[in-house]
């Protein structure tokens, strides 16, 4: 099978690209042609309209409010023909933003298509999933651009991580009439649930991901610095490396472990007990959190990001952040056959994330999609 994935841009090495090299990698080991379409980092690259590139010099704000309005229009101009050479059989769409609805819409018309849906971009274009019921306009305006997304969309096979997340685009525009969909679990192409995990280290946390304020690690930090129970380990990079470093360098409870690779996550997980994910975003599906699981570690988390894979005895669940500090408390106190419960209980649902069977799932939708 020919697979055409569209994706568009890998400027950020974050989950949804670490997916999409993944899955590719394991394609083509099971005889599948593979070939990338993106803006940037792609075998073919999708150049962007003079008006997009005039976008990349604007003011933040300004450049934001353009790069929306391209999502709606045509920023790309891009079209079937632009994959006409490779002729895939399937074409495999994963972020669209900054490619825009029309270009996309297009080439469903040309080929059978499938999009993963890796975040709230359909309802939700600048983390407005949170606002919701503020003010009756900006809800009208989201529900008119979701459903007019919807409709261009409609050719597609949406492929969902979580119910939630089809659960908020269906409630986003319920008079519109919802392309086809399954949830396919995202899973991480890592063996970690057949090993023998030595048991964690109740009182050691880990952060795992982008060191930014919508992944919450500010909250975290605020939080430490007002109880420190143990120990903080911190891995990944981004705008907030500088306050890690500094955090570490005031208190030894706090270590920077920088960005790691395969053997260095596995390192931390092995050192630490839980995962802390206090992401402020309204997160889809957190690979970390299915990492961690795997690993037989329970997870931490916000509710609004609460692991849609982990059952409710593998996570402790804060709504407000003022509660984090009080939770790190208990979590390192937490006696030791409680939190080896917990762990099993991780443990078992890591062991329900096998990445082949991922990989057979999505084969599976687009022999679904070129039907």
């Amino acid at each position: 099978m020919r697979i055409a994935m569209v994706h568009s841009s890998f400027a950020v090495r974050g989950g949804a690209e670490q997916y999409l090299r993944d899955l590719t990698r394991s394609l083509v080991a099971r005889g599948h042609q593979v070939r990338i379409f993106s803006r940037d980092g792609g075998d073919e690259r999708i150049r962007p309209r003079a008006a997009a590139r005039l976008g990349d010099r604007l003011p933040g704000p300004a450049r934001k409010a353009l790069v929306h309005l391209g999502d709606l229009l045509d920023p790309t101009g891009m079209r079937p023909g632009d994959l006409r050479d490779f002729d895939p059989d399937v074409v495999h769409l994963h972020n669209w933003q900054e490619l825009g609805a029309l270009p996309v819409a297009r080439i469903a018309r040309a080929y059978p298509t499938c999009h993963t849906v890796h975040d709230h971009a359909i309802c939700d274009p600048n983390n407005a999933l949170g606002n919701l019921g503020r003010s009756r306009l900006l809800d009208a305006a989201l529900a008119v651009r979701s459903a007019w997304i919807l409709r261009r969309f409609r050719r597609m096979l949406l492929l969902f991580a979580a119910e939630r997340t089809r659960d908020a685009v269906r409630r986003s525009a319920p008079a519109a009439r919802q392309p086809a969909s399954r949830i396919v679990a995202l899973a991480v192409p890592t063996p970690w649930h057949r090993l023998a995990w030595p048991p964690g280290r109740r009182d050691v946390f880990l952060f795992l991901g982008a060191l930014s304020p919508h992944k919450g690690l500010d909250l975290l930090l605020d939080a430490w610095r007002e109880t420190t129970p143990a120990t903080l380990l911190v891995a990944g990079d981004g705008p907030l490396r500088a306050r890690v470093q500094q955090a570490a360098a005031e208190s030894p409870s706090v270590r920077y472990l920088g960005y790691l690779d395969e053997e260095g996550k596995r390192a931390a997980f092995a050192e630490a007990g839980w995962l802390v994910f206090p992401s402020r975003v309204a997160e889809t599906f957190g690979l970390v959190c299915a990492e961690a699981l795997m690993a037989g570690r329970p997870i931490l988390a916000s509710a609004s990001t609460r692991p849609p894979m982990a059952a409710d005895t593998s996570t402790i669940i804060y709504s407000d952040p003022a509660e984090l500090p009080a939770l790190l408390r208990r979590a390192a106190q937490l006696p030791a056959d409680e939190y080896d419960r917990m762990a099993a209980s991780a443990a078992a649902d890591g062991r329900k994330l096998d990445w082949d069977d991922h990989v057979s799932a999505v084969l599976d939708a687009y022999e679904t999609a070129a039907r």
